[in-house]
């Protein structure tokens, strides 16, 4: 006991434990994932290593209130409604029935009236522009498809990969070629990140687009991608923003998006190559349900946040 004693009163030296380094076989990686799960692969491969290696799925604290993902499901669930109804000719009172899609999407998702009290007035400012927006819109383009899954196969790395998508939207454009529009409720990924590869998913929907992965949508060029930011806060409620490639428009922007996503299987091909967590401290993943897993805040404090580029 006395030994016992004077050993707790000594400091310990505790190491740090170093950065998981998973490298599963080949055959126990994915062969399947969403255009979404591409910019996670490519900023935290750790999260596909534990949902899609380990098959580790977080669970909702009980009773969580309504957050940001909520937010997104109900703005996008009112304008893909609103939209599929009136793909053709705006009634002249369209903010009045997007208001009531929105209600709609409320009492379908079953959000708590002091959730709603606060999403409201946003929603209502948003509906408001969103119709400025969408006649001014239509008038060089007209919708095709809303809410469009589709799948492509190809070849890349040891065997055949299949990439899935569910496109907010996609519209025929007056001159020719498809707009690919992705609705935004929160963060927009700044055009540098697009052509870096960090945020491939309009390039690859587009890709896909244009090889014919979307059952209702024939394939030809996309002319467009465009981001619709739709927040209902600060001037704009309702932003619109391309994406522009610095040469070689939105081809460029599509082929450096297939080229990086081939090249990234064939790396992941590598029974070598680890699915570690945080490879670019300059470019981390904006969300992680595994970064306790990955004892991130260990061996960060250890001094390993660089790493090496996936």
């Amino acid at each position: 006991y006395r030994a016992w004693l004077k050993r707790a009163d000594e400091p310990s030296a505790i190491s740090p434990a170093p950065r998981p380094m998973p490298a599963p076989p080949t055959g126990a990686r994915p062969r399947r994932l969403s255009v979404t799960k591409i910019e996670t692969w490519m900023r935290d491969p750790y999260q596909i290593y534990a949902r899609y290696i380990l098959d580790l799925a977080a669970l909702d604290p009980i009773d969580a209130d309504a957050g940001g993902a909520e937010r997104g499901m109900f703005i996008h669930a009112a304008l893909d409604g609103f939209i599929k109804t009136y793909s053709g000719d705006l009634p002249d009172d369209a903010v009045a029935r997007l208001l009531d899609f929105g209600r709609r999407a409320i009492a379908e998702m079953r959000l708590p009236p002091e959730v709603v009290a606060f999403w409201w007035p946003r929603f209502e400012r948003i509906a408001g522009e969103f119709i400025a927006q969408e006649r001014v819109w239509r008038k060089t383009a007209r919708v095709v498809a809303t809410e469009a899954e589709g799948k492509i196969e190809f070849k890349a790395g040891l065997k055949p990969f299949t990439l899935t998508a569910k496109a907010d939207r996609i519209d025929r454009l007056a001159e020719g070629g498809y707009a690919v529009i992705d609705y935004k409720s929160g963060f927009v990924p700044e055009t540098r990140e697009v052509r870096s590869g960090l945020s491939p998913q309009l390039p690859l929907e587009a890709w896909m687009a244009q090889g014919g992965a979307f059952a209702a949508v024939p394939p030809a060029e996309v002319g467009e991608m465009i981001y619709w930011k739709v927040t209902g806060s600060g001037a704009t409620p309702v932003e619109i923003k391309p994406l522009r490639a610095k040469e070689g428009g939105a081809q460029a922007l599509i082929a450096a998006a297939e080229e990086g996503l081939k090249n990234l299987i064939k790396k992941f091909d590598d029974e070598k190559t680890p699915y570690i967590s945080r490879p670019r401290a300059d470019a981390p993943a904006r969300f992680s349900d595994y970064d306790y897993l990955a004892r991130t805040r260990e061996w960060g404090i250890a001094g390993d946040e660089e790493g090496e580029a996936a």
